[in-house]
């Protein structure tokens, strides 16, 4: 049974500490549960499920999903779950829609992404639980759960930043090969922003609270390789990973709008694209920033096709070396892969990223003129997760 999106949408990505600091998750989610609807016409009746992936869930409360389609006025009977994979959370979303709709499970799902990660909460110890009657002799710590659940790989207790150090220097990627992908980033997005190609993305008018914000918080115009090439890396002293090519800490949301080929048909709504497969790999947790390039040759496997099948490549800009990885791997040419930019320029929402790619593919394909493309990105403890698309 072939699976279709009808319709797609996104936040604009808020900075850490920007416009969306104060709005916890469900609220973002939200959003694009109304604007989705809005956008195609469809009754919230019609809905039969809602998934939401989201990667940092200490202190947000039960299952993001449901409470966002409540949040979005969908009906109460309106089944929803939230899955966590970690950076490829969103896709996953997008995935278990497609089997459920394969299956013949359900006809109509709502599949997202969100975070928001300037709302993570700092904890103390559980220990503070069982009662401390005094300090004597103990040390307090406070954990910042947004460091710990989302930038730390829990199996060698090190930042994700310095794994992807220890990969770039392993495939001998020069410093200033990570600038030219940062560089082109902002290039790149600002020109999709100036010229209005972003159809994903509905402007905030005032939701949450008065927020106002109708375009990406984090792309800077006036960046250069000479800026760049200044910058201290960020993880390791002699590390190659900057501020300046890694990914930003953002907050923002995006969602699709699945049916079977036949329920959109019956329902008179005009399919936009059709999912054709999807896949994922795992290394060694470290090697995270390598897995997308070995779940998108699983993927051209499975379909029998070459790199040069697809048109355009979305690649999450998680560090700057996976970019660099599925150009020389895989042979993706830069002036495919991320042409309206990627996350180092536009943020990296984790939760929201693996359907965020998917919305800016979409939008790449109808303003580019291509048919058939490719999204993927890595995600925390050594995975990578694709998908794989055709414009109808």
């Amino acid at each position: 049974m072939d699976v279709v999106v009808v319709g797609y949408v996104r936040t604009p990505i808020g900075k850490f500490g920007g416009a969306f600091k104060d709005v916890k998750p469900p609220h973002l989610a939200a959003f694009t549960i109304k604007k989705l609807l809005e956008r195609t016409g469809v009754d919230g009746k019609l809905v039969e499920e809602v998934i939401f992936g989201s990667t940092l869930q200490g202190g947000v409360g039960q299952n993001v999903a449901r409470y966002a389609a409540l949040l979005a006025g969908l009906p109460v009977d309106v089944s929803a779950f939230t899955v966590n994979r970690v950076c490829s959370s969103g896709m996953q979303a997008i995935i278990e829609a497609y089997r459920e709709i394969a299956l013949g499970d359900a006809s109509v799902v709502i599949a997202g992404g969100v975070e928001s990660m300037s709302t993570q909460p700092i904890c103390v110890s559980h220990e503070a639980r069982w009662g401390l009657r005094h300090s004597i002799g103990r040390r307090f710590e406070l954990t910042d759960l947004m460091v710990f659940d989302g930038l730390t790989d829990p199996a060698t207790g090190m930042l994700m930043g310095e794994e992807a150090d220890m990969v770039a220097k392993e495939h001998k990627i020069a410093r200033e090969e990570l600038d030219k992908v940062a560089y082109e980033s902002h290039m790149r997005a600002w020109r999709a922003t100036e010229n209005k190609w972003f159809d994903d993305m509905e402007p905030v008018e005032g939701e949450f609270g008065g927020v106002k914000l109708d375009r990406d918080e984090g792309i800077r115009p006036d960046t250069s390789l000479e800026k760049l090439a200044k910058l201290k890396p960020a993880f390791k002293p002699d590390g190659l990973h900057t501020a300046g090519n890694s990914s930003q800490l953002s907050d923002g949301a995006a969602a699709l709008l699945l049916m079977s080929e036949e329920k959109a048909r019956e329902l008179g709504v005009k399919p936009i694209a059709r999912i054709l497969g999807y896949s994922w790999h795992m290394l060694e947790p470290w090697r995270f920033t390598e897995a997308p390039v070995y779940a998108i040759q699983k993927l051209l496997r499975k379909l029998g096709v070459s790199v040069d099948y697809f048109d355009y490549y979305e690649a999450n800009e998680a560090f700057a070396v996976v970019n660099v990885l599925v150009n020389r791997v895989l042979g993706v040419p830069y002036d495919r892969m991320n042409v309206f930019g990627g996350a180092i320029a536009l943020g990296h929402p984790l939760g929201a990223s693996g359907t965020r790619i998917v919305t800016t593919l979409i939008s790449v394909l109808r303003r580019m003129g291509g048919r058939r493309g490719v999204a993927a990105l890595c995600h925390g403890t050594g995975g990578g997760t694709a998908v794989a698309l055709e414009l109808i």
